[in-house]
């Protein structure tokens, strides 16, 4: 009976995730309990899915939620934060500005393909004056909290400890595949390139854990992805604008081009983007550093 629940190095992987995943599910559902009988924040509801206010409370209970969740397995396990990968100490050093770099010339690497075919141009500013200001500082702290919130949700601990069962790049597969599940089956308008891109992107943040260390590159690359695609040049995400987008963009052309209504994230351009980061990436960071008692190969 012991060998179902312990292994040579305690309690088996499987169960340490069905606990986090218990502890997630409960929080979430209280918290949601909660939040209903909460007019203000019931009402978020209503606003649009693209609604920075709504977006960054909705990413912001997600991050408590998983914060709570992992600190929990950390003392169960007695742990450090810092062994899943969540960046716990210089969260805002060299890696994480490093991965804002890439974020966001990745993103302006695609809109530049788009635009070459003739899918893309600027007609002007879509806000201005005071909103301007505004609307650039609230999406970049929703887009940092989309960065936070998705990446400890789906490649910290989730990925540490099924990686600790199964193996680390089948374990990546798998929640890479689930990551881009998700945005298929719960978000309207989707298409294969969707679930493509976002698995791959996945599979590359991933990537970016396995060789350095910790997940602040990815945390960073995830954010400015983000904030890039809806916000600086304005596209599409499941058939709308964000509210307050910078650019009034023109996209025109096939929807294999644009993206369509899921925006430049599902232009098949956007393969050869990733294909570019997977290979660049692989040649200036070659050593594993993701877990740390793996050593280097």
């Amino acid at each position: 009976m012991r060998k179902i629940f312990f292994g040579a190095r305690g309690l088996r992987s499987g169960w340490r995730l069905a606990i986090f995943v218990g502890i997630y599910a409960a929080i979430l559902f209280g918290w949601t309990w909660v939040a209903a009988t909460i007019p203000a924040i019931a009402n978020l509801g209503q606003r649009p899915f693209l609604d920075p206010i709504a977006l960054g409370y909705q990413e912001l209970h997600g991050l408590i939620e998983v914060l709570i969740a992992t600190w929990v397995m950390a003392r169960i396990e007695r742990r450090r934060l810092q062994a899943y990968g969540i960046p716990a100490r210089n969260v805002f050093g060299g890696d994480f500005w490093v991965g804002y770099g890439w974020g966001l010339g990745s993103t302006t690497l695609l809109i530049a393909l788009i635009a070459v075919f003739g899918g893309y141009r600027v007609a002007g500013l879509a806000v201005h004056g005071g909103a301007l200001w505004y609307f650039t500082v609230v999406w970049l702290i929703v887009n940092l909290l989309i960065g936070f919130s998705e990446e400890l949700q789906f490649r910290a601990y989730l990925l540490a400890t099924l990686a600790d069962g199964i193996g680390f790049w089948i374990a990546a597969a798998a929640l890479s595949i689930g990551f881009g599940a998700l945005h298929y089956f719960l978000k309207p308008f989707e298409r294969w390139e969707d679930f493509a891109s976002t698995g791959l992107l996945g599979l590359f943040m991933c990537l970016t854990l396995r060789r350095t260390g910790s997940l602040a590159f990815a945390i960073g690359f995830h954010a400015a992805f983000d904030f890039a695609n809806i916000f600086l040049w304005s596209g599409k995400n499941a058939g709308e604008f964000a509210v307050g987008h910078l650019l009034d963009a023109r996209w025109q052309g096939p929807q294999w081009l644009t993206g369509g209504m899921l925006g430049p994230e599902a232009s098949r351009m956007v393969f050869i983007v990733i294909a570019l980061m997977f290979w660049i990436f692989d040649r200036y960071y070659p050593y594993q550093k993701f877990p740390a008692e793996s050593g280097n190969s």
